[in-house]
């Protein structure tokens, strides 16, 4: 009878020996794709550090345009009022003078 009790267990401890190592196998086939994950993220990161000092200096670029293109514009509005007030001045001269008599 001891030697039905010792196969017995025998027996079950090969079958927690193989379901042990069919959870082994199956935790190193996660580790190995978690690994992956993991280094396909390392690469993303990279990657997107990249793309956002590529934004920034796009950003920069953009600013830069945008206010010589205000500047530009400024200077635009400058020379109008100029000739608007050339022209007053000039009629307004002008005016003096036929009033004047100094056709």
């Amino acid at each position: 009878m001891e030697n039905i009790d010792i196969i017995e267990k025998v027996a079950h401890l090969d079958e927690r020996a193989k379901s042990n190592t069919k959870r082994l196998d199956e935790h190193d086939e996660r580790l190995d794709s978690l690994e992956k994950t993991y280094s396909i993220m390392e690469k993303m990161d990279y990657r997107m550090g990249k793309v956002e000092l590529a934004v920034d200096k796009i950003d920069q670029k953009l600013d830069a345009k945008v206010s010589e293109d205000e500047k530009q514009k400024g200077e635009k509005w400058d020379k109008l009022v100029d000739y608007i007030f050339y022209a007053i001045l000039g009629c307004l001269l002008g005016y003096i003078a036929i009033n004047l008599g100094l056709k």
